[in-house]
């Protein structure tokens, strides 16, 4: 008798996730291409229902990863246990895991409905079960109706919806996004990210995505898994990703951030030309060349100056605020400031002004001398 298949919102309901559950845990993972490694000793744990993003630059080693948890590449140490079971060894086809790609791998020749029912079919689950199934998924991704289309008829952000039901059809326990939007125009993308996140959370699916796009990561993520050079540099929510970045990197690669070249003073003060300047604590030595890393949208301006003062070298209209670039008073080092529309009005800010400058000392933080160049 050909095998059934339970609807996947109740199949996700039977399993609630837990915080506390490890879905996937991957430990001491290496990869290594002749003399050049990928991946350095990668070490992550990611819970039952979670949506966790790999983001980083091109080539940092995001794609090596995702592809050594669907097992298409395989490690060259460590291992990968899913759920317990240990599948480090296990090729792709005993494992897991739905997969979407950027290119929507989508058949040509086979119409929307064949392409979702291509799996369930392989399965040989019974015809009645596939047509339920098909039409169940159709309708959650906004494409009932198009069973009978093929793949040339539909939009970018049509194909990746049904790139996405064939790789659910199946109800893996790990959903595996490789870039799924960035063939897709912005519109398209924006509207297509909050479905997709919209999705994962209401089936419980833990899904793993691979991105370079910052905002995607903010948006659509629970944790998120910053790395560069083959090696993970943070793993938090967004608000500690943004709020609290663990290195230069992490700081300079999400958001707009600006450093300015300081010198340590007390433990939480630091010497930016002759201004002292507050600053969150630290223990760089007293007179330690460094970085002071703080949010364009975290600089204050006011009207008469003060201690620190600026002069408006440029001016950018972005809607609700304007991107203000100045240079700092008595050095050659500038710093970008985000004003409020009703606040620069009030302001009347023009090039060639000189300002007040404030930098607080909750919103600043110490980075080592070079670590990134401002």
């Amino acid at each position: 008798m050909p095998p059934t298949l339970t609807s996947p919102l109740s199949a996700s309901a039977a399993a609630t996730p837990h915080a506390t559950t490890t879905h996937l845990s991957i430990d001491g993972v290496t990869k290594r291409f002749g003399s050049f490694t990928a991946l350095d000793n990668i070490a992550l744990e990611i819970q039952e229902g979670e949506f966790v993003c790999f983001l980083g630059p091109s080539g940092c080693g995001k794609t090596t990863l995702l592809r050594m948890i669907a097992g298409l590449t395989r490690q060259s140490a460590g291992t990968l246990i899913q759920r317990g079971k240990d599948i480090s060894t296990l090729p792709p086809q005993a494992r897991d895991f739905g997969i979407v790609f950027q290119s929507y791998a989508l058949f040509p020749n086979l119409t929307v409905f064949d392409n979702v029912a291509y799996g369930l079919r392989n399965r040989r689950v019974a015809r009645a079960d596939i047509h339920a199934r098909v039409a169940e998924l159709l309708a959650l991704v906004d494409l009932s109706g198009s069973e009978a289309k093929y793949p040339a008829a539909l939009s970018g952000g049509q194909q990746q919806r049904v790139a996405l039901a064939r790789a659910l059809a199946m109800e893996p326990g790990l959903l595996l996004l490789d870039e799924p939007l960035s063939a897709l125009d912005a519109r398209v993308r924006g509207h297509l990210r909050s479905q997709i996140k919209a999705l994962q959370a209401r089936l419980g699916v833990t899904t793993i995505m691979v991105t370079h796009d910052q905002e995607e990561a903010l948006t659509m993520a629970d944790r998120i898994v910053v790395m560069n050079h083959g090696v993970i540099e943070q793993v938090g929510t967004p608000a500690e990703i943004y709020h609290q970045p663990a290195s230069a990197f992490v700081a300079s690669f999400i958001g707009t951030m600006n450093f300015l070249d300081v010198t340590a003073a007390a433990n939480h003060q630091v010497q930016l030309g002759n201004t002292v300047c507050d600053c969150l604590p630290h223990t760089f030595a007293k007179g330690r060349p460094a970085q002071l890393a703080i949010r364009p949208e975290a600089v204050a301006l006011t009207r008469q100056p003060g201690a620190l003062v600026g002069e408006v070298t440029g001016i950018e209209f972005l809607g609700a605020f304007q991107r203000v670039s100045l240079r700092i008073a008595g050095t050659e080092q500038r710093v970008l400031a985000d004003v409020p529309s009703r606040d620069s009005a009030m302001l009347s800010l023009k090039l060639g002004q000189v300002v007040g400058l404030h930098l607080p000392g909750d919103a600043a933080r110490l980075y080592p001398a070079g670590s990134c160049q401002s």
